[in-house]
């Protein structure tokens, strides 16, 4: 009696359950890595969509075919939406496309100066889309032919951009990954915009589509190309090398990168190693133009020398500290000054206007946040730290000065 207890409630639940109701076969899907978005002459979306080739990645699981097969393929339809345009693209293809991978988003030019928010809501709405889709805008160039290129090491061309987002990121600090979540969420701030990658291509750009492009010696390669300005949903301009350096600064993004500081009219000079560095921003709503106060906290190395420098002494490392913040607080006031050129919050100063002083947002800055955003005060303060000097303890044209001088001395 107890196990027949047992068993009507577990033969209810197999009743109602329908098993793998949304599983989904390989073989029935076309498994798009990345998307590309254009407009035609008519206003009309033009997507394209790279497709890797399942049997490539994974032989065994397909089957094994005879010649040798692409690593990848690209479709491109039309619509007047994307979604349009997606249920159009299954004219070509005999597999539904299908999202869950897809890991770079490409707007054209042409599409970013007319405005983005529209195939943004698309993406966004779709469950299958993931939200760390990198957001990219193809420079001097379209997405089709970003997406078409043959790349060396990480034969997906999708997977070589957010592969070289993610180390430049880590290292030299111009750029900065930008996934669909995070754009959204600069749109939704208070005051705020996006501020999305440039990506070019460079070399044979005829080359670059073909499957020769990575057995040449000098083959078309994808390159990061800075970094678009945005205002409501429109690209504006861009924010290039040191420029765009400065966005990283001031939000406290900057994880390693190498600054050139002059010394004695020697440009050269040295270059210093940033291993880490924090910001603190605060802002002051006091009378009607608002101040914001930066104060940037750099960790260093110095990296390189071509100054004869005696690095042992404490004073010189002192005079190095003091012009690297300069040269620092020079980029960041450059980039302010960029920003407001363009009258675009990429840097966020109005969501920290509204934390500061919510009531004073909403009553006195929001409605004519274009004229307040570009007369803000910002004051910079760059307090950096020299930790080591390499294993050298002088450089080598210190000695060699020393060198010298005992020379003329003994003669």
């Amino acid at each position: 009696m107890k196990v027949l207890k047992c068993f009507i409630p577990f033969s209810l639940c197999l009743l109602i359950l329908t098993g793998c109701w949304d599983q989904n076969e390989l073989d029935e899907l076309s498994i798009v890595m990345g998307i590309g978005i254009n407009l035609d002459n008519k206003g009309h979306l033009i997507v394209t969509y790279q497709v890797v080739n399942p049997t490539t990645v994974a032989p065994g699981l397909m089957g094994e075919g005879g010649g040798k097969q692409p690593i990848f393929t690209v479709y491109e339809s039309k619509g007047k939406n994307l979604m349009e345009a997606t249920r159009n693209a299954s004219k070509e293809t005999s597999r539904r496309l299908f999202f869950a991978h897809a890991r770079m988003l490409v707007f054209s030019e042409k599409l970013a100066k007319k405005n983005i928010y529209e195939a943004l809501d698309m993406m966004s709405r779709d469950p299958e889309v993931r939200s760390t889709i990198q957001v990219l805008i193809a420079r001097n160039t379209t997405p089709s032919k970003i997406l078409r290129t043959f790349t060396a090491i990480d034969k997906v061309t999708s997977d070589e951009v957010t592969a070289i987002l993610n180390i430049t990121e880590q290292n030299w600090g111009e750029n900065v990954q930008q996934d669909i979540n995070e754009v959204l969420q600069s749109i939704i701030n208070e005051g705020g915009e996006p501020l999305i990658n440039g990506i070019e291509l460079t070399g044979d750009k005829d080359l670059a589509v073909t499957s020769r492009n990575y057995e040449v010696g000098e083959p078309a390669r994808v390159k990061l190309s800075g970094m678009g300005v945005f205002k409501k949903g429109k690209l504006k301009g861009w924010l290039d090398g040191p420029n765009a350096r400065g966005v990283l600064w001031l939000k406290g993004k900057i994880k390693s990168t190498v600054v050139t500081v002059p010394c004695n009219n020697n440009k050269k000079g040295y270059a210093i190693e940033v291993v880490r560095s924090n910001t603190e921003l605060s802002a002051s709503t006091k009378g009607d133009v608002p101040t914001i106060d930066v104060k940037v906290f750099p960790e260093t190395n110095i990296a390189e020398t071509n100054c004869s420098v005696n690095l042992q002494d404490p004073s010189e490392i002192v005079k190095i500290e003091k012009e690297f913040n300069n040269v620092i607080q020079k980029e960041i006031m450059k980039t302010v000054k960029a920003a407001q050129g363009y009258n675009s919050d990429i840097l966020g100063f109005g969501e920290l206007l509204y934390r500061e002083n919510p009531k004073k947002w909403n009553h006195m800055y929001k409605k004519k946040y274009n004229r307040v955003f570009p007369e803000i005060k910002v004051q910079v303060k760059v307090d950096s730290r020299i930790r080591r000097s390499g294993i050298r303890t002088s450089p080598f044209l210190f000695d060699k000065k020393i060198e010298n001088k005992e020379e003329v001395d003994s003669s």
